[in-house]
């Protein structure tokens, strides 16, 4: 049965990292993973995600079109 998590926190809570491991573990006992990366502010992933929100939209490019700080970009 499949099933999700979704990870949410402040920025600089570890989830990154956190995903970074959990997709470790699971392809080290053999079960598929898939990531979603749906934070546009993360211009580094250190893992191959399946959909990443920052082909479709950078955060820089949000904030200079609309002229908002980095809190409205997001």
């Amino acid at each position: 049965m499949p099933f999700g998590q979704i990870v949410i926190g402040p920025p600089g809570s570890g989830k990154t990292t956190y995903c970074n491991g959990m997709q470790q573990f699971l392809n080290g006992i053999g079960r598929k993973v898939s990531i979603v990366n749906l934070d546009p502010a993360n211009d580094f992933l250190p893992y191959q995600s399946a959909i990443n929100i920052t082909d479709l939209i950078v955060l820089q490019d949000a904030m200079e079109e609309l002229r908002l700080g980095p809190n409205g970009g997001m």
